[in-house]
């Protein structure tokens, strides 16, 4: 049998040594937590919600998760940045009160990780936001983001 290396176990044993990220293999996890309650009148569709900013280098982990209390039928937010609006979480329903999680990161080994760091630019992927969509937010509802990532601050 054939014994194969994953890009880990390729970087170690390559010549010379290859230096992996510390997003990759031994970086802190460091916690993200975020909350925003819905204001009277509701969230119109197309709003942007900012949850906060990542570090430059910051890699999203599995466990990052949306929470949320009972909202309006249709209504939907996605999880990504400027540059890719659904990075993280395609556009998911949060209408019945729940949670999803937001993993469509590691799909086909894609790995995100924060490369821009420029509030407020169009290139900027260090900023956590959702587009309302489906239907505007109901008044009073009450979303939290809970993000692990691995970086350091």
């Amino acid at each position: 049998m054939a014994t194969v290396l994953a890009s880990l176990a390729a970087a170690r044993v390559a010549y010379p040594q290859t230096l992996v990220k510390p997003n990759l293999q031994g970086a802190d996890i460091q916690t993200f937590i975020s909350t925003y309650t819905v204001p009277a009148g509701g969230q119109p569709i197309a709003d942007v919600i900012s949850w906060g900013y990542l570090p430059l280098g910051a890699r999203l982990m599995p466990g990052t998760k949306f929470y949320f209390a009972a909202g309006t039928a249709s209504s939907t937010l996605n999880l990504g940045d400027a540059v890719a609006p659904a990075r993280y979480m395609a556009a998911t329903s949060v209408a019945a009160a729940g949670s999803a999680v937001a993993d469509a990161q590691f799909a086909n080994g894609a790995l995100a990780e924060v490369t821009v760091v420029k509030p407020g630019d169009a290139t900027d992927t260090s900023e956590l936001r959702s587009v309302v969509a489906g239907a505007t937010l109901l008044a009073g509802q009450v979303i939290t983001l809970v993000a692990h990532y691995a970086g350091q601050n």
